[in-house]
């Protein structure tokens, strides 16, 4: 399972897929990809009415990532 932003840019970079399928990971978080980018150092353009919802723009985006539990399980982190 990907979980982590580097983890798809692997591998579509190594050339071991197309492209990478992500529903879970959008499930779990509807704004994987603005995070995603952040991570890599990407900019997502996005409509003006959204710009709020931003997770630079948003006061509570720390707050709300600070709350949610590790991941577990298959593919995570655990060290």
């Amino acid at each position: 399972m990907i979980v982590d932003p580097h983890q798809a840019e692997a591998i579509i970079a190594d050339g071991h897929a197309d492209c990478v399928a992500l529903a879970r990971a959008f499930l779990d978080d509807p704004h994987w990809a603005w995070h995603a980018a952040d991570a890599l150092g990407a900019d997502v353009a996005c409509p003006p009415q959204y710009r709020r919802a931003r997770p630079d723009q948003w006061p509570g985006s720390l707050l709300a990532h600070r709350c949610r539990p590790p991941p577990t399980g298959v593919g995570a982190d655990l060290s």
